[in-house]
């Protein structure tokens, strides 16, 4: 049963098949009932003759028997009926007087009943006096008045008979009928399954072309020339196809292409590693993934504008693939040609499907650093950039793509810390590094959040009278388990995690509250807090500034802010804008590590500030390099020069001190005087004149 469950199953998923059966059913139907029509007509004709021909028959044979019924002979009547119903294939005869006597009777086999009961037509006929007939399906019943020669009734016949020539006649009827369907089904059932296939051809075209479509299959036509509404269908899918095709492949695009550059974008890089490694490692093969960064990218963003910076990049795919290119062609390599992506920013990877040995890799990042190196021609300007590569090998680095881009990223974090322009290759040592550097973040956070931050004070010294004349607020971390951090230790992933600003702010806070503490006490000297680029560049930089200032009611003459000098000189005009409305407030600005940046005049006659600070490195320096001592000096007469304040920073021997006051520097910091100290050690300090104790002797 199951083949033909199968067998059944499969015709009725055709949808040829189903109409054809259809049309086969209507066929057969259809003829057959208008042959059951014509054999109806036939039938009735049929019985009709039947009927009269057994009426005459049995009136001539029944006018024999006159002179019998008038002579009352009942032998003679039983006789001729007996020959009656044999002769006549009659199923049952009688013979009844003009009084309703019984003459005679004669039955078939099997039918003669216990007690005779004469028929209803019987009667009737003998009334009457004339014949009476009733005709049912297949049963004739008759009864024949008998006269005599004088046209006297002496009685009546009455006979049943079966019209068996009519069932006969009915029987083959059926069968013929039967046979002509089932003839006009063989020669029908196949034209129908011709023209029904044809009809539908247009609808398996659709079919298989909606299949063809679930399989992502959308670049066909479908050619259906019907003139009706299938035609028209056929029109709309082939639109709807077009478009789908089209937004696929914009998806497509959107999905794996980077917009600016052209070139494949993360997601595709990733795919294409995590094929390339996974064959490398059946095959035993090596290759490589290229994590690049560029150097000094932000300056043409920040100078020209992100257009011209979107053309840089432009500029730095085409050079990156011609290199990768032409390192293919000159390895003589059939295989897959490297693969050059752009992951996003300033972000670049390179997918070296094989190589012979980790220098090859090493070689081909020297060529692209090189290439970068190469001045870039825009809006009219030379721009020179590095890049700083990372180069992480599969299988040995890494089998999928998430970790082989993950370590190449750590390298080439670590060649950009080295000074960019340059590449390296991964070390395990740099994923132990990067998982500090993690715990070491998500510690910090914890730090901001539980209040494990305290903030000390160095003194500033006045170099003539040895008075404390200020105080540097500088931040530490009191760990739980490693004590106490000097910023050194974690500034740095403050910065790239971004909690800088946030840190920048508590300091802030706190240094202005303790300055307003320390009013109350008498000390009413200026607290000085380094403001970070995070902080500097944030919109909203000086009501900030002016809400702690209000918080602590501290007077903001108290307060002094310190910007370091490639801060203060990335964007001066932004530096600017930013100053001057809290120096109009009274507040006091000094750039931090002057002389370390790249500080424009023009610019130093118009920035207000008050204060320059002396880098450490050159203090330390000044006694033992003339070179040093000359910057300082040079320093110290431009400050003056424009009536500014000085603050050498790092004093350590007595000699330092001896010169830099000599050269007319106004305020001393450094370890000499003392070092950082908490808040209360500070306020002792102060009061006990240690300070100027040290200068005087």
């Amino acid at each position: 049963m199951a083949p033909i469950r199968k067998a059944i199953s499969r015709v009725m998923r055709s949808l040829v098949m189903k109409f054809t059966l259809l049309t086969g059913m209507l066929i057969f139907a259809t003829t057959l009932m208008l042959m059951t029509l014509e054999n109806i007509a036939a039938q009735r004709e049929t019985r009709n003759l039947l009927a009269e021909s057994s009426i005459a028959r049995l009136q001539a044979t029944t006018d024999r028997m006159a002179v019998a019924f008038a002579g009352n002979d009942v032998d003679f009547i039983q006789g001729y009926l007996t020959e009656m119903l044999a002769g006549l294939n009659l199923s049952a005869v009688y013979a009844i007087n003009n009084r309703r006597e019984v003459l005679g009777s004669a039955f078939a086999e099997g039918l003669e009943p216990e007690r005779l009961v004469q028929s209803d037509l019987a009667v009737m006929a003998l009334g009457a006096g004339d014949r009476r007939a009733a005709l049912g399906s297949t049963t004739l019943e008759v009864a024949v008045p008998i006269y005599t020669s004088s046209r006297r009734l002496v009685g009546v016949v009455f006979a049943s008979q079966e019209l068996t020539e009519l069932v006969r006649s009915r029987n083959a009827a059926i069968q013929r009928q039967t046979l002509i369907a089932l003839f006009a089904l063989g020669i029908f059932l196949p034209l129908a399954a011709l023209i029904v296939g044809r009809a539908l051809k247009p609808v398996q075209t659709l079919t298989d072309a909606a299949r063809l479509a679930s399989s992502k299959t959308l670049d066909m036509r479908i050619d259906v020339r019907s003139g009706d509404e299938l035609e028209v269908l056929a029109n709309a899918f082939n639109r709807m196809f077009a478009r789908l095709d089209g937004n696929l492949k914009r998806i497509h695009r959107l999905a794996y292409v980077d917009l600016v550059t052209e070139l494949p974008n993360r997601e595709r890089f990733r795919k294409e590693t995590e094929r390339v490694s996974r064959k490398a490692l059946e095959e035993g093969k090596t290759g490589a993934v290229l994590f690049l960064d560029l150097d000094r990218f932000k300056r043409v963003n920040d100078s020209l504008g992100i257009g011209e910076g979107d053309r840089m990049l432009e500029m730095v795919a085409r050079r990156l693939s011609e290199v990768t290119r032409g390192c293919d062609l000159a390895a003589g390599r059939n295989g897959e040609p490297s693969l050059v992506a752009r992951l996003g920013g300033d972000e670049f990877t390179v997918l070296l499907p094989e190589i012979d040995e980790p220098a090859d890799a090493a070689r081909i990042a020297n060529k692209l650093v090189d290439a970068i190196r190469l001045p870039f021609e825009i809006s009219g300007h030379q721009v020179f950039l590095g890049v700083s590569i990372g180069i992480a090998v599969f299988p040995q680095d890494g089998a999928d793509p998430e970790s082989l881009i993950r370590h190449a990223d750590l390298a080439m974090a670590h060649a950009k810390r080295d000074g960019g322009s340059s590449a390296r290759f991964f070390e395990s040592a740099m994923n132990q590094s990067a998982f500090e550097r993690l715990v070491l973040e998500n510690e910090l956070r914890d730090a901001v959040l539980k209040d494990q931050l305290v903030v000390f004070y160095q003194p500033k010294i006045d170099m003539k009278t040895g008075a404390v004349a200020g105080a540097e607020a500088l931040v530490r971390w009191q760990h739980p388990t490693a004590g106490l951090l000097s910023p050194g230790a974690f500034i740095e992933a403050a910065e790239e995690c971004g909690l800088i600003g946030e840190i920048g702010d508590w300091v802030l806070r706190a240094a202005c509250i303790e300055a307003a503490r320390w009013r109350t006490l008498g000390i009413e000297i200026p607290v000085a807090v380094n403001v970070s680029a995070m902080q500097f560049e944030r919109e909203g930089f000086s009501e900030s500034v002016l809400h702690a200032l209000e918080l602590a009611d501290l007077p903001p003459h108290l307060l002094e802010l310190e910007l370091t000098e490639s801060i203060a000189m990335e964007n001066p005009e932004r530096a600017i804008v930013q100053v001057q409305p809290l120096r109009d407030r009274g507040v006091n600005f000094a750039i931090d590590d002057f002389g370390t940046g790249h500080s424009s005049l023009s610019y130093l006659t118009r920035m207000p500030f008050d204060v320059f600070k002396i880098d450490q490195s050159f203090v330390r320096d000044m006694t033992t390099d003339p070179h040093a001592r000359i910057v300082v000096e040079t320093i110290l007469a431009m400050a003056k020069a424009l009536k500014l304040q000085t603050v050498a920073e790092g004093i350590e021997t007595r000699e330092q001190f001896e010169m830099l006051r000599a050269e007319g520097a106004t305020l001393a910091q450094g370890y000499l005087f003392a070092r950082p100290m908490p808040a209360h050690d500070f306020v002792e300090y102060t009061e006990g004149g240690s300070a100027r104790r040290a200068v005087a002797e």
